[in-house]
């Protein structure tokens, strides 16, 4: 018997690497298909809900398929299935984004009318409270997801969830300003995943936050019970 001669040792290593690198490009460009798939399903499924009554469902559903769902299975029948069965919940537990997003917008609609100290002070706080509301955004479909607790329960740990876990927090918010940025630069980027990268993003880190809560609390059951923070 003879030995391979060198020349087909590297034609084999040359081979492996080559597989290797192709199946990793194709890994990747599923990835990012998938995130276009489910971009385009967030703003199928908000449209379906007359935007009003469908963009948190939506949001739930689409934050459930990237995270929760099989990545070799197509989105689309877990998407709406995940936004009929969770249609009047996401809607309930939507409302104090409404009021919240009504009022920011006419606070800053009397912001345009101001001027000198007043002005200065009422940017600063519109700024913090956008800030802190686009962190309870992070938490908000995570949370919705994992646990099934009275509207009450859910909003008071959704609103206390930036102080009590600020590393989150900063992390969400460098990734809603990143995936701004580079949607404000490359607007066709926004508009195929717009929704999508950050959604999965700050997700995973909202996912971490929630299980070492849930691991501090102690057993119980993780779908009936909400953390306390």
């Amino acid at each position: 018997m003879t030995e391979p001669g060198p020349d087909k040792a590297v034609r084999d290593t040359s081979a492996e690497d080559e597989i290797g690198w192709s199946g990793g490009i194709m890994r990747v460009l599923r990835h990012v298909t998938r995130l276009v798939e489910v971009n385009i399903l967030f703003l199928l499924g908000t449209l379906a809900g007359g935007v009003m009554l469908g963009v948190w469902p939506a949001f739930r559903a689409a934050s459930a398929v990237l995270l929760d769902g099989d990545p070799a299975e197509s989105p689309w029948r877990p998407f709406w299935r995940a936004w009929r069965d969770g249609w009047r919940r996401a809607n309930l537990l939507g409302i104090p984004l409404w009021v919240v997003g009504a009022a920011l917008l006419f606070d800053s609609l009397v912001l345009a009318q101001m001027d000198g100290p007043a002005r200065a002070a009422l940017q600063l706080g519109l700024v913090l409270v956008g800030a802190w509301i686009a962190v309870v955004l992070a938490y908000w479909p995570r949370v919705v997801l994992r646990y099934d607790r009275p509207p009450l329960d859910t909003w008071r740990f959704l609103l206390l969830s930036p102080a009590l876990g600020p590393g989150v927090a900063l992390g969400a918010l460098v990734v809603l300003a990143v995936c701004g940025l580079v949607s404000y630069v490359i607007p066709l980027l926004g508009l195929l995943a717009g929704v999508a990268v950050p959604l999965w993003l700050s997700g995973r880190m909202v996912d971490e936050r929630l299980h070492r809560i849930d691991e501090a609390s102690g057993p119980a059951d993780e779908v009936s019970r909400p953390p306390e923070g």
